[in-house]
């Protein structure tokens, strides 16, 4: 398996991770819990190092009782905290979840701890709010490098990125890119290489492709995205 730096982490990862959320996800009725952990087990073997899930998948147990006999320096673990919630995030929701996410997954720490589907309009309240705490979490040696996802279904253009990149708080983003979606390569790319900031891909395949009304909006997407360079390259000079 080949390997890459991811960004100014150091962290030297699997180009191909392991996520445990989806709709297949790990433990699910459609892939039971034996042979999730034969899966993760077999992935490790095969130079599989870096493995993803998150406190909302309900896979972290799994991926702790996979990982027991596993050297703990031999994976790069990334887990994350909802932040779309029916209440606003709160600080302490964050620590204790944070340490529920390290007893589930057998650990004293996590390498990269993410906000996750962080919406636009959410974004400068918890950069405010919980970034510091994150941050104490991260001097206490329970997380190694910050992380932010975008909820690329509600916000394919990656508003939220686009702020979060310009803070320098964030060593790691997650972020939308597939066949039918590039838009991260003018809107994301850019940032990530100038900040060298390590970029995880996520939806590079998902339902869009077996579901015709959501394949409709994003080709209304996509057009609209050659309409808009279209008139970038066509405006007069001034």
């Amino acid at each position: 398996m080949n390997r890459i730096i991811l960004g100014r982490t150091g962290l030297e990862v699997s180009v191909l991770g392991l996520g445990a959320g989806g709709d297949s996800r790990l433990g699910s009725g459609r892939i039971a819990e034996a042979e999730s952990l034969r899966l993760v087990r077999a992935a490790v073997e095969r130079g599989v190092n870096f493995i993803d899930t998150a406190e909302a998948y309900g896979t972290e147990g799994l991926i702790g009782k996979a990982l027991r006999e596993v050297p703990r320096d031999s994976v790069v673990l990334s887990t994350k905290k909802t932040t779309r919630l029916e209440a606003p995030l709160r600080p302490e929701d964050v620590v204790s979840s944070l340490h529920g996410s390290l007893e589930r997954l057998g650990t004293d720490h996590v390498d990269i701890y993410h906000l996750h589907g962080v919406l636009p309009d959410q974004y400068a309240d918890l950069r405010e709010r919980i970034v510091p705490v994150l941050l104490r979490l991260r001097e206490q040696g329970k997380i190694r490098f910050l992380g932010i996802t975008e909820a690329f279904a509600a916000d394919p253009t990656h508003a939220t990125l686009e702020q979060a990149l310009r803070d320098d708080v964030w060593d790691v983003v997650m972020v939308g890119f597939n066949l039918l979606n590039q838009s991260a390569r003018a809107r994301v790319f850019p940032l990530t290489r100038a900040k060298d900031i390590g970029t995880l891909i996520m939806f590079a395949v998902r339902r869009a492709l077996s579901r015709p009304d959501r394949l409709r909006g994003v080709g209304a997407l996509r057009g609209a995205r050659r309409r808009e360079r279209g008139r970038r390259v066509t405006r007069p000079a001034r």
